[in-house]
């Protein structure tokens, strides 16, 4: 009787054990195509992050690129002012300069 008890025990947790095993079994599409969902919802989320970061860079670059043109437009402004107004000074002196030697010569027979 005992080595009876023993096999049904025996016997009725191998059935467990196998609805355990036939359940888990069943999961087990569902559980890899959301492993797979879930992958596949990583990579889309990898590659739009990778655009967003290159397009921002481009922007970024562009920016830079527009910028740096902005500036060298602005210091050529300023260099052909100075120009233009040290030129001018030249001159203004240059005038002078005549004026005192002319003053120099009407002086100079006195």
């Amino acid at each position: 009787a005992d080595m009876c008890n023993i096999a049904k025990v025996h016997r009725d947790a191998m059935r467990e054990a196998l609805v355990c095993a036939q359940e888990v079994t069943s999961k087990l599409p569902r559980a890899i195509d959301d492993n797979d969902k879930m992958a596949e919802q990583i990579q889309t989320s990898r590659e739009n992050a990778t655009q967003i970061i290159t397009q921002d860079f481009e922007q970024l670059h562009q920016t830079i690129e527009e910028r740096k043109k902005t500036l060298l437009s602005e210091m050529k402004a300023i260099s052909l002012s100075k120009i233009s107004a040290l030129t001018l000074q030249k001159e203004q002196l240059m005038k002078m300069q005549g004026e005192i030697c002319r003053y120099t010569e009407m002086t100079s027979h006195i």
